[in-house]
């Protein structure tokens, strides 16, 4: 596996639509080697199909690879790449009555379609505060505010078990998705649920953003387990539990924002 493919692939902090993003770059600057293309699909499939984007992704790429015609490959990427650079821009186009209100929010974990939304409301409305939880064990949250930082907009980093707090100061929670399944639960990562009871508690409204590839149609997430060491590295005949993501009830989510 070539180093670049091997980091995308290996990307466990950046939001599932900047790793698909970096994929489609990656296969476009690989269009004219079917081989290389093909082992693309492989790898994405086995390594990256827990992301309902990235699984419909490959889907299609696979159709357009078996055909081995460089061009219609090379233009099926140069347009899914398109339409993923304006999927944050048509969301907020299409829910800006609720998203350009918001003066305060809570989230967490790194979304890349929440971050250029953020960006956008932050050009009407430079008043705009965000607190972001950390999202142990891999710390995303440090990333999302980094970027934050770098677009001047006020942010706050804080502990995930603060989160109460944070909701206190917010007039809203949003977070992206990973998956949105058939009866509306949304998958994304733990933390949210609890998350979501906490915007309940203080009569809060909890959205999601999530653009169309994300919906799918099985009805349950299973959950796996991931590398305990990334919990504790020096623990010792202690058992531990490491999921990445969790099911949010349909019924503590206000409105799925959607392009």
């Amino acid at each position: 596996m070539r180093n670049e493919l091997q980091k995308i692939i290996e990307d466990i902090t950046s939001g599932s639509l900047k790793i698909l993003l970096n994929l489609v770059k990656y296969s476009k600057s690989n269009y004219a080697n079917i081989g290389e293309l093909k082992s693309i699909c492989e790898v994405a499939k086995k390594k990256l199909s827990h992301f309902a984007a990235i699984k419909n992704f490959i889907t299609q790429f696979q159709k357009k690879v078996s055909s081995s015609n460089s061009n219609e490959i090379l233009l099926f990427l140069k347009d899914y790449e398109s339409k993923l650079q304006n999927v944050s821009y048509n969301i907020y186009e299409k829910n800006k009555d609720i998203l350009s209100g918001l003066n305060s929010i809570t989230t967490l974990s790194f979304s890349k379609t929440l971050l250029e939304i953020i960006k956008i409301i932050s050009e009407y409305n430079r008043k705009l505060k965000v607190f972001v939880l950390e999202s142990r064990p891999i710390l995303e949250g440090r990333k999302f505010i980094s970027e934050l930082n770098k677009l001047d907009i006020d942010s706050t980093l804080i502990v995930d078990s603060l989160m109460c707090y944070a909701l206190k100061k917010s007039e809203a929670v949003i977070i992206g998705a990973d998956q949105i399944l058939k009866n509306g639960n949304v998958v994304n990562k733990i933390g949210s649920y609890p998350l979501a009871l906490c915007a309940k508690e203080f009569n809060k409204p909890f959205y999601v953003i999530a653009d169309k590839s994300k919906f799918v149609f099985k009805l349950k997430y299973k959950t796996i387990n991931n590398n305990d060491s990334e919990v504790w590295k020096t623990r010792k005949r202690i058992k531990i539990i490491n999921h990445y993501f969790e099911e949010v009830p349909s019924k503590l989510i206000t409105k799925i924002l959607t392009d």
